[in-house]
């Protein structure tokens, strides 16, 4: 498996390491069941991680992280990205949001207001129940629809594996 990897900063000194990591041919025919006519559409899970976990990390560093992952995105026509929210705590203003909430909102407003103009459709997957719940999400364009439910099922087993 390939990775492109990426590091945002504040002016605080915290990070975060962004990677994005390319499923290899084996794996999208064999394990996710990809038909031959979807063989050349790259799978690409979107990997999030702060250098220092307990931290505040200003919102702006997600901002550039989501304007790159846009230009990823467009870099790469063929490509469907998947994101799974992490479930680790996560310091913030909002104490009455479990973590994987807080993320997902977080991921949510910035992916909504990025893409608002692109032709990118987006794929939900709610992971596990009460507070044990995550979230995940599959960017895609429309000529992969056809195959987008095989990429959210995957989601689900990564976080279930």
């Amino acid at each position: 498996m390939s990775s492109i990897q990426n590091v945002f900063s504040d002016n605080e000194g915290n990070h975060l390491l962004v990677a994005l990591d390319f499923c290899d041919d084996i794996y999208k025919l064999n394990a996710l069941n990809i038909p031959e006519e979807f063989a050349d559409t790259q799978i690409i899970d979107i990997n999030i991680g702060k250098v220092y976990v307990n931290q505040k990390i200003h919102f702006s560093v997600f901002f550039k992280m989501s304007t790159w992952l846009m230009e990823q995105f467009q870099k790469y026509p063929d490509a469907i990205f998947t994101y799974i929210c992490a479930i680790q705590e996560l310091p913030n203003n909002h104490p009455q949001l479990n973590p994987q909430q807080f993320r997902w909102q977080l991921f949510d407003a910035l992916s909504t207001r990025i893409l608002r103009n692109a032709d990118i459709q987006t794929q939900d997957v709610i992971i596990g129940s009460g507070e044990y719940q995550t979230f995940g999400r599959a960017f895609y364009r429309l000529s992969q629809a056809p195959i987008i439910h095989l990429v959210t099922a995957n989601i689900k087993d990564k976080y279930d594996a």
